[in-house]
Protein backbone atom coordinates (compact mmCIF):
# COMPACT_ATOMS: atom_id res chain seq x y z
CA UNK A 1 0.00 0.00 0.00
CA UNK A 2 1.39 3.29 -1.10
CA UNK A 3 2.28 6.15 1.79
CA UNK A 4 2.33 9.58 1.88
CA UNK A 5 5.83 10.15 3.66
CA UNK A 6 7.08 13.67 4.75
CA UNK A 7 10.38 15.51 3.26
CA UNK A 8 12.20 13.54 6.11
CA UNK A 9 10.73 10.47 6.12
CA UNK A 10 11.64 10.17 2.30
CA UNK A 11 15.02 10.93 2.61
CA UNK A 12 15.57 8.10 5.57
CA UNK A 13 13.54 5.89 3.28
CA UNK A 14 15.77 6.56 1.10
CA UNK A 15 19.00 6.47 3.16
CA UNK A 16 17.65 3.30 5.33
CA UNK A 17 17.47 1.61 1.42
CA UNK A 18 21.01 2.21 0.57
CA UNK A 19 22.07 0.87 3.83
CA UNK A 20 20.50 -2.69 3.50
CA UNK A 21 21.45 -2.43 -0.04
CA UNK A 22 25.17 -1.86 1.70
CA UNK A 23 25.77 1.02 -0.60
CA UNK A 24 28.91 2.27 0.65
CA UNK A 25 31.60 4.71 -1.33
CA UNK A 26 32.51 2.46 -4.18
CA UNK A 27 29.59 -0.26 -3.87
CA UNK A 28 26.97 1.23 -5.37
CA UNK A 29 23.08 0.94 -6.18
CA UNK A 30 21.73 1.01 -9.73
CA UNK A 31 19.16 4.56 -9.37
CA UNK A 32 16.28 3.07 -11.56
CA UNK A 33 16.32 0.35 -9.20
CA UNK A 34 16.07 2.29 -6.20
CA UNK A 35 12.95 4.84 -7.98
CA UNK A 36 11.40 1.36 -8.66
CA UNK A 37 11.95 -0.40 -5.45
CA UNK A 38 11.06 2.74 -3.71
CA UNK A 39 7.79 3.63 -5.88
CA UNK A 40 5.96 0.33 -4.63
CA UNK A 41 5.34 2.13 -1.29
CA UNK A 42 5.99 5.87 -2.11
CA UNK A 43 3.41 7.83 -4.03
CA UNK A 44 3.79 10.65 -7.11
CA UNK A 45 5.40 7.18 -9.12
CA UNK A 46 9.63 7.70 -8.21
CA UNK A 47 9.64 11.66 -9.26
CA UNK A 48 9.50 12.76 -5.77
CA UNK A 49 11.82 10.05 -4.96
CA UNK A 50 14.33 11.53 -7.39
CA UNK A 51 13.68 14.80 -6.11
CA UNK A 52 15.00 13.86 -2.99
CA UNK A 53 17.59 12.27 -3.82
CA UNK A 54 19.16 15.11 -5.61
CA UNK A 55 18.80 16.65 -2.48
CA UNK A 56 21.08 13.81 -0.30
CA UNK A 57 23.60 14.89 -3.33
CA UNK A 58 23.40 18.16 -1.83
CA UNK A 59 23.70 17.25 1.51
CA UNK A 60 26.96 14.88 0.27
CA UNK A 61 25.34 12.21 2.08
CA UNK A 62 25.09 10.46 -0.90
CA UNK A 63 27.53 10.04 -3.60
CA UNK A 64 26.02 9.78 -8.11
CA UNK A 65 27.97 7.34 -9.58
CA UNK A 66 28.49 6.58 -13.21
CA UNK A 67 27.28 9.70 -14.43
CA UNK A 68 23.66 8.93 -12.22
CA UNK A 69 23.33 5.93 -13.35
CA UNK A 70 24.16 4.70 -9.79
CA UNK A 71 24.25 6.14 -6.71
CA UNK A 72 25.77 4.51 -3.14
CA UNK A 73 26.21 6.57 0.42
CA UNK A 74 29.15 8.41 1.62
CA UNK A 75 31.57 6.69 4.33
CA UNK A 76 32.16 9.98 5.72
CA UNK A 77 28.82 10.77 6.74
CA UNK A 78 28.14 7.25 8.40
CA UNK A 79 26.90 8.81 11.82
CA UNK A 80 24.80 11.23 10.63
CA UNK A 81 22.94 9.24 8.24
CA UNK A 82 22.56 6.32 10.86
CA UNK A 83 20.93 9.52 13.58
CA UNK A 84 18.72 10.89 10.57
CA UNK A 85 17.54 7.13 9.75
CA UNK A 86 16.93 6.66 13.55
CA UNK A 87 15.14 10.25 14.47
CA UNK A 88 12.68 10.18 11.26
CA UNK A 89 11.96 6.44 10.46
CA UNK A 90 13.18 3.91 12.78
CA UNK A 91 12.66 5.69 16.40
CA UNK A 92 13.01 3.09 18.91
CA UNK A 93 13.15 -0.08 16.67
CA UNK A 94 16.62 1.02 15.63
CA UNK A 95 18.60 -0.63 17.88
CA UNK A 96 16.50 -4.12 18.11
CA UNK A 97 17.00 -4.45 14.41
CA UNK A 98 20.43 -3.50 14.48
Amino acid sequence: MKTTFTDNQLRAQILYYLWNQGSWSEVYTNLDKLVRRLSNVVKNNGKNTMKKVEELVKWNWVLPRKNWETVSLNPIFKPQIQQYIKDHLLGDTWEQTW
